[in-house]
C-alpha cells in the first residue's frame, strides 16, 4: 500500500475560519479560536494521521495589507508557510467583504497545488455555493473547489481525501500518536491568549503577547502542574484593562484558561498570570521576534 506524507498550508483572510478548520481536522484545540479577526500570529502545526497518510498542517495569520511592523511579520509567516507547502488550502468566505484580497492570495498561491475551500457552507443555500464554486473555477482557473463548514464538520472528509490525493509518496515524519510539533508551553500560551481575546470583548488590546515564564511538571505526590505566565501589553492603560477592577478581569481570564489547560495537559493546574508593559513593542522588530516568534 502506498503511503503519502507532506505539508499543507492553510491560508486566507482574517476570520475566515482557518484555526477552526485546523482544530477540526486534527481533533485537538491547537489554535486560538475567537470571533475576533487576526488572532493567529504563528505557524501552528497540526498533524493528522490516517492509515494511508500523514498530513502536517500549517495554520497562518490572516492575509491582509498593512505596513505596521507586527503585520509585516505576520505576512512573512504566510509567505514562508506557502513556500514550505506541498499543497495550499486557500480558504474564503461565501460573502467575502474583500474579494480582491482573496484573488490576490490566489495569485500568490496558484503555482503550488492549491485547493480553494469555501467555508461556512451552513450559512448559505446549495444553489448559492454551487454558484460560488462555478465562479471560482471560471474566473480564477482553480481546478479544485471544496465547500465545507469547518465549525460543523461538513465536507471535512472530502477535503482530507482531496489533500491526500495531492500529497507525494513518503514516510511518516512524526510518530503516529503525535498531533502537533509545538511544545506544551506554546499550546498553554495559546490557551491564555484565546481567553484574553474572548473575555476582553470590544476592549481587546490586539497589541498583547503571552510569555510562559515557568512550566513545572507535577510531582507524583501532588499531581499539580505549576505555570507562571506574563501577558505583555504596550501601554499602561492596556494593563489596567487586562487586570480589571480589583483584578476581576485577570481572574476571569486565568480561571477559564486554567480549565482549558487542564483539559490539554490532563492534570490539575496552578496558574499565575502577571501583566507587564513593554512600551510600543509591536513597532520594534527585535521585540516582535522575542515575544512571538517560535522559529
Amino acid at each position: 500500500m502506498v503511503f503519502k506524507s507532506g505539508y499543507v498550508a492553510i491560508v486566507g483572510q482574517p476570520n475566515v475560519g482557518k484555526s477552526t478548520l485546523l482544530n477540526s481536522l486534527v481533533g485537538e484545540p491547537l489554535a486560538a479560536v475567537t470571533p475576533k479577526p487576526q488572532t493567529t500570529r504563528h505557524r501552528i502545526t497540526g498533524i493528522l494521521n490516517t492509515d494511508v497518510a500523514q498530513i502536517i498542517f500549517i495554520d497562518t495569520p490572516g492575509f491582509h495589507q498593512s505596513q505596521k511592523p507586527l503585520n509585516q511579520f505576520m505576512l512573512e509567516v504566510i509567505d514562508r508557510a506557502m513556500a514550505d507547502a506541498d499543497v495550499i488550502c486557500l480558504m474564503i468566505e461565501p460573502n467575502s467583504q474583500n474579494p480582491d484580497l482573496d484573488h490576490m492570495l490566489w495569485e500568490r498561491a496558484k503555482d503550488v497545488q492549491t485547493i480553494v475551500v469555501v467555508n461556512k457552507s451552513d450559512t448559505i443555500s446549495r444553489e448559492k455555493y454551487d454558484s460560488i464554486a462555478s465562479s471560482i473555477h471560471e474566473s480564477w482557473g482553480a481546478k479544485e473547489v471544496i465547500v465545507l463548514s469547518a465549525l460543523k464538520g461538513d465536507g471535512i472528509r472530502e477535503l482530507i481525501d482531496a489533500l491526500i490525493a495531492h500529497l507525494p509518496e513518503g514516510p511518516a515524519y512524526f510518530p503516529t500518536d503525535q498531533y502537533t510539533d509545538l511544545n506544551v508551553r506554546f499550546v498553554v500560551a495559546e490557551a491564555i491568549r484565546e481567553q484574553l481575546f474572548l473575555q476582553m470583548h470590544q476592549e481587546i488590546p490586539y497589541s498583547t503577547a503571552v510569555k510562559i515564564d515557568e512550566f513545572r511538571e507535577p510531582k507524583e505526590e501532588e499531581g499539580i502542574t505549576h505555570i507562571r505566565a506574563t501577558i505583555v501589553v504596550e501601554k499602561e492603560s492596556q494593563k489596567g484593562m487586562v487586570i480589571g477592577k480589583k483584578g476581576s478581569k485577570i481572574k476571569e481570564i486565568g480561571s477559564k484558561a486554567r480549565l482549558k489547560i487542564e483539559e490539554l495537559t490532563g492534570s490539575k493546574v496552578f496558574l499565575e498570570i502577571f501583566v507587564k508593559v513593554e512600551e510600543n513593542w509591536t513597532k520594534n522588530s527585535n521585540k516582535i521576534k522575542e515575544l512571538i516568534s517560535i522559529f
